[in-house]
């Protein structure tokens, strides 16, 4: 199976999956940047665990639970594609730029782009709507950001 067929590939329980809770939707989203990076580094799982216990959205959350329910989540859909799509539904309008970007930093945080991390860029971005220059802006920000 090549790397394209991975990305999109969907296991048979994703038809019922359809994730609800806007929280948990977000840490899928976030968890399928994370499973798309084939260098999968600490600083990856660092930015992304930060992520789950800084943001705003996961407040009242426990980050650890968090983890456990969107790896549920990602081994019902059986990608990044399908994981997204199934938590798509959850996330309000308003949240999704910001968290397309939080999504860029934890992809970003090795300071690599892998060939599958882009897929999941490009897929967001069609997903999100956001424009091609609001992309390229943020990365630039993010590259910067991520050597310190």
């Amino acid at each position: 199976m090549n790397k394209h067929d991975e990305f999109f590939r969907t296991n048979p329980e994703a038809a019922q999956l359809h994730i609800t809770d806007e929280a948990e939707a977000c840490a899928a989203v976030l968890l399928a940047c994370r499973r798309a990076d084939e260098i999968d580094g600490v600083r990856g799982n660092a930015a992304f665990r930060t992520t789950l216990e800084t943001r705003n959205i996961f407040i009242g959350y426990d980050s650890s639970v968090l983890i456990e329910t969107a790896t549920r989540y990602f081994e019902m859909a059986g990608s990044p594609a399908a994981l997204i799509n199934a938590a798509i539904g959850a996330i309000r309008e308003q949240t999704r730029l910001p968290l397309f970007y939080q999504c860029l930093d934890v992809i970003l945080a090795d300071g690599v782009v892998t060939p599958r991390e882009d897929k999941v860029v490009q897929y967001l971005k069609g997903k999100f709507k956001v424009e091609d220059e609001m992309v390229f802006e943020a990365m630039d920000v993010l590259v910067v950001k991520n050597l310190l």
